[in-house]
């Protein structure tokens, strides 16, 4: 009887030495380095970094909906809309889902971009 109490607390300490671990690489990372430094450096554990990727996704195709509804709104004669909040959009595709900065629209050119670092590719 005494021997089994004996082994059902190293059991039970190294279950808990385990979850502690598990819980430490995943909240903080596994210690290696971040593989892809992010220019705003906002995202710096593993469960940052994966709502930061979500919200670049997230500002992409916003872009993206952004641009079609400028190409459907472009007139007869070649122009633009005047503004993203002329599109009608709603006030969720004027500002980056991350930083909150109003995207920059050229009415002449109908080109939009996100000035949020990081997002100059999008």
């Amino acid at each position: 009887m005494r021997r089994q109490r004996g082994q059902t607390l190293v059991a039970t300490m190294i279950v808990l030495v385990i979850i502690s671990i598990l819980a430490v690489v995943y909240f903080v990372g596994s210690g290696t380095g971040s593989t892809s430094a992010r220019p705003d450096g906002k995202g710096q554990t593993t469960v940052g970094a994966a709502l930061m990727k979500a919200r670049d996704t997230e500002c992409k195709q916003q872009l993206m909906q952004i641009r079609q509804a400028v190409q459907l709104g472009e007139t007869v004669d070649g122009t633009f809309p005047s503004s993203i909040e002329a599109m009608r959009l709603g006030r969720d595709f004027e500002t980056c889902p991350i930083g909150s900065e109003p995207y920059e629209y050229s009415p002449e050119t109908g080109k939009v971009k996100c000035p949020h670092p990081g997002h100059g590719k999008y």
